[in-house]
């Protein structure tokens, strides 16, 4: 374990032999970290990847730069089907270590296939699509849209739940228990998935012998399976190493008992809303439970309106609420690949570059946006002061054009960097034969608006005279 302010080994006091740092508080958080870590790991190996998940997220929430921990929740979520908050992971931890991170070969493996990436983000929108559906008491119109959700993302946890959770309400248990049976196989311990299966089982009389026996023949499909393609494979890892002396074994008997603890905190609270659950007579209480899933259907009575008399608005009614005329974002999405390329590669000013092409978000998945912003904040400020640099530079030895290039782009990342717009306006003013036109302009008296104190909104006002 390294000094979080010097970086040199520490020993097992409470301080820092080199730097004098107070280290005691920071190592019992690396601790905890770990042991939230090493519970995560057995349970992605197990495949209980939503256990995992919530392991891994309070890893990473304790510690940022524990990059085991974020790479496997990256490759969590990637077998769930969110790729994209695989994605994120996974460039978040490219960032804090940047050489020698496994982090690279997962990214690499999505961006083998853009088209691929493209599908996985069509499928959310269908998800999203279907919710809202489900949300208006539409839930024939949502299920053909669960239909084509999960053929094309066939790992998709949540789309294979709710689809299970609209044929309970429409009474049609088979297929219900088929879909949950699925979603089981891939994340083998959910306790949503589990819940809704064993309410099935007791309306529809099925032994569980029978029950046990379908579940273990789709888990055994999954567990264990030859990945290949655009499949990532959890790593049969070890535990991360706690060499901490007394206060290892410390650590690891609490990181026993907080397990202990969530099982008592998650699952207890689960029973006790079973026990409320089986005294409704209703089924509004199954959309109260499926509230992770961001779905809330408040009239259940609702009876779903006949669309099979009138096919053709139907097809009207799809085209115009999913929106299947909306523009083609293939490449709005290889673009971001691209950028997501040039991070990998650490050049976060080309990849910043890449991103300044992209003029509009619109309509894009919330996973896409998320991936976006990580980018953005991770590569504008540096390559924002990389152009403005380079621009000034070039201003100085009178390459006005070259010089406008570098200060457009240094704007598009840090539009209110002040030198940045006066040195625009100046570029404009000089190409245009020292006279005020309307960019140069338009320039100088943004500066003095967002300075008016400043220097340069001085030199703005004496060119505008």
């Amino acid at each position: 374990m390294k000094c979080y302010k010097c970086g040199s080994e520490l020993s097992s006091l409470d301080y820092c032999n080199k730097c004098g740092a107070e280290v005691g508080a920071y190592k019992k958080i690396i601790v905890m970290s770990n042991t939230y870590y090493n519970m995560g790991l057995q349970k992605a190996n197990i495949r209980d990847l939503s256990g995992a998940a919530e392991l891994l997220r309070r890893s990473v929430g304790l510690y940022k730069r524990n990059i085991e921990a974020r790479n496997l929740l990256g490759l969590v979520y990637y077998e769930m089907g969110e790729i994209v908050n695989a994605l994120r992971e996974w460039v978040i931890s490219k960032n804090f270590k940047p050489e020698k991170n496994l982090a690279d070969e997962y990214i690499r493996d999505v961006q083998s296939n853009p088209n691929r990436l493209e599908a996985l983000n069509q499928s959310i929108r269908k998800y999203n699509v279907a919710l809202g559906y489900a949300n208006s008491g539409k839930e024939d119109m949502a299920i053909i849209q669960l239909k084509k959700v999960i053929n094309i993302n066939e790992k998709f946890v949540k789309g294979y739940q709710l689809l299970g959770l609209l044929y309970i309400h429409k009474q049609e248990y088979d297929k219900a228990r088929r879909v949950l049976i699925k979603a089981l196989g891939i994340d083998g311990y959910n306790t949503l998935t589990i819940k809704y299966l064993t309410e099935i089982r007791d309306l529809t009389g099925v032994t569980e012998k029978e029950f046990k026996k379908e579940q273990a023949k789709e888990k055994k499909k999954n567990e264990q399976r030859e990945l290949s393609g655009n499949d990532v494979i959890i790593p049969k890892s070890t535990y991360k190493e706690i060499n901490y002396g007394f206060f290892t074994f410390i650590y690891v008997v609490i990181g026993i008992l907080i397990g202990a603890a969530m099982v008592f905190f998650l699952v207890t609270p689960a029973k006790v809303k079973d026990a409320k659950t089986t005294q409704s007579s209703s089924l509004k209480s199954y959309m109260e439970d499926i509230s992770k899933l961001n779905i809330t259907i408040t009239d259940l009575e609702k009876q779903v309106e006949s669309l099979n008399s009138d096919n053709q608005s139907l097809s009207d009614q799809i085209t115009q609420l999913e929106g299947q005329q909306a523009p083609d974002n293939t490449a709005i999405y290889n673009t971001l690949l691209g950028a997501v390329t040039l991070y990998v590669n650490n050049d976060k000013t080309g990849c910043a570059d890449k991103l300044t092409t992209i003029t509009s978000t619109e309509g894009m998945s919330e996973q896409f946006m998320s991936l976006y912003q990580t980018l953005v904040a991770q590569t504008y400020p540096d390559a924002a002061t990389t152009h403005i640099n380079q621009g000034s530079k070039l201003s100085n030895n009178e390459q006005w054009q070259e010089a406008l290039n570098e200060l457009l782009l240094g704007e598009k990342m840090s539009p209110e960097d002040i030198s940045c717009l006066y040195n625009i306006g100046k570029c404009y003013y000089e190409l245009n034969g020292k006279q005020i036109e309307d960019n140069s302009k338009a320039y100088f008296e943004k500066v003095i608006a967002l300075a008016p104190n400043s220097d340069y909104a001085g030199w703005a006002k004496s060119r505008l005279k």
